[in-house]
């Protein structure tokens, strides 16, 4: 069973920065629990379901929201694709960031695999 961290942009830019946030990705994230990947959509369980043609843009990259260099585990595999938030951006102007099996331990993910899965899906 796969699981996910995720928030949207609007809550992790009005949340409190702290020590913790830092040094663990799942003190930033607001939601988390199983994640679905389907042939028409994805499912963050527990938080929402998003369908494939509803995404305008998906990529795998750091930026100034999140960044696998602000976690303190993650600093030392900075260039793994792995340790990067996947970004969601919806046609309805929603951005959503998530990590799929995150680990404390490595600062790695499943999120190289789930984003060449995903875009498959979105630019097909």
């Amino acid at each position: 069973m796969d699981k996910y961290i995720a928030s949207s942009i609007e809550e992790i830019c009005n949340q409190n920065k702290n020590i913790m946030t830092r040094f663990n990705a799942k003190n930033l994230f607001k939601h988390n629990g199983e994640f679905v990947l389907s042939d028409k959509y994805i499912e963050f369980k527990g938080y929402k379901t998003i369908k494939f043609d509803e995404i305008e843009d998906i990529s795998l990259e750091n930026d100034d929201v999140v960044s696998s260099v602000n976690f303190a585990t993650q600093n030392r595999m900075v260039f793994g694709k792995s340790a990067r938030p996947i970004r969601l951006l919806l046609k309805n102007g929603e951005i959503i960031y998530f990590y799929v099996n995150w680990d404390i331990l490595t600062g790695l993910s499943s999120n190289k695999k789930i984003y060449d899965i995903l875009n498959d899906h979105i630019k097909n």
